[in-house]
């Protein structure tokens, strides 16, 4: 009994501390929909849409700039970006964007922020969109 209990304690420490160390490393920040678009609305704020041409074809974020992450160019188009920039990401749901943002976050790039649950969410809200 109380080999299972240094176990599960065990395992309990090394659980937690990979959430510790996951937490710490993670600094790209969700906002809702709301706090998103307070940041759009800031000069030095810059909407960047990750999807594909087709899908943006079907609506997307006034003032967003197009970089498709599915692209074989992305990294060279990202690098091209001010680092010190703010760049606020969206794709259809969030998965590309948590790429996109994590592949920005690693070329040193230190305020990206990512639409909580992407265009998806946002229509969902009935915020506008462009075409």
């Amino acid at each position: 009994m109380k080999n299972t209990f240094v176990l599960f304690a065990f395992l309990f420490f090394l659980g937690f501390q990979g959430y510790a160390q996951t937490a710490a490393t993670d600094s790209i920040q969700v906002p809702s929909i709301p706090h998103f678009e307070k940041m759009a609305a800031k000069k030095k704020s810059k909407i960047i849409d990750v999807r594909t041409p087709e899908e943006v074809a079907e609506g997307h974020l006034a003032d967003a700039t197009t970089v498709n992450f599915l692209s074989p160019d992305f990294a060279s188009q990202v690098a091209s970006l001010n680092k010190k920039g703010t760049y606020l990401l969206y794709c259809r749901s969030g998965s590309r964007t948590r790429k996109a943002a994590d592949a920005m976050q690693k070329m040193g790039f230190k305020h990206v922020y990512m639409l909580e649950g992407g265009i998806n969410a946002w229509k969902e809200a009935g915020k506008a969109v462009e075409k």
